[in-house]
């Protein structure tokens, strides 16, 4: 994907601005999982996916080309995220969308649906209470699948600084899920 992603980004250097629509959609449900998951607000993770691609293309000629592109990408949607919080103060309280168990008329358990919900509720709580280093490293390897090398390459920091990152992300989750789980 490397030789691929450099292909198309030197078309868009010579001019070819069709070209960057293949980056579009080739990245966009990635970048849009990136910055919904680290704001948890549909519109400011659409906006923040556009920032994102236009900063990319701004910044074109500032690509190594030959280097992952994926990552340089992710780091441009983490820093615009990083600095949309900075500027909001807050993180949003919407929950992920839980999906419930289906009665034998097709219609949700309502039980089944409140527990989900709640149990959504109490995981969204509990990532967005992370400080922010422990929460997008949580969110790129667990929520995205992102490798440990490949967050470190984004996060410009060293893979041992992601594992200490994600052991003490999972430790202070268990903590907290826990806590939710005794007050229930």
């Amino acid at each position: 994907m490397v030789h691929e992603d450099s292909y198309v980004v030197e078309k868009c250097l010579q001019g070819d601005r069709s070209a960057f629509a293949v980056i579009v959609d080739r990245y966009k449900r990635q970048i849009y999982s990136i910055t919904y998951s680290m704001t948890r607000n549909h519109a400011d993770a659409d906006d923040l996916s556009q920032t994102t691609f236009i900063k990319a293309y701004e910044n074109l000629r500032k690509f190594k080309l030959g280097t992952n592109f994926r990552s340089w990408l992710s780091r441009i949607a983490v820093n615009s995220c990083i600095d949309h919080l900075r500027h909001k103060k807050r993180f949003s309280e919407d929950s992920l969308d839980a999906q419930a168990e289906v009665l034998p008329d097709g219609s949700p358990d309502p039980q089944d649906e409140l527990e989900s919900s709640e149990l959504m509720d109490n995981i969204t709580a509990a990532v967005d209470s992370l400080p922010q280093s422990q929460k997008i490293v949580v969110v790129m390897r667990e929520m995205q699948g992102v490798g440990l090398k490949e967050i470190a390459e984004i996060l410009k920091c060293s893979e041992s600084t992601v594992r200490w990152r994600l052991h003490y992300a999972r430790k202070k989750l268990q903590k907290k899920l826990q806590s939710y789980v005794n007050g229930a």
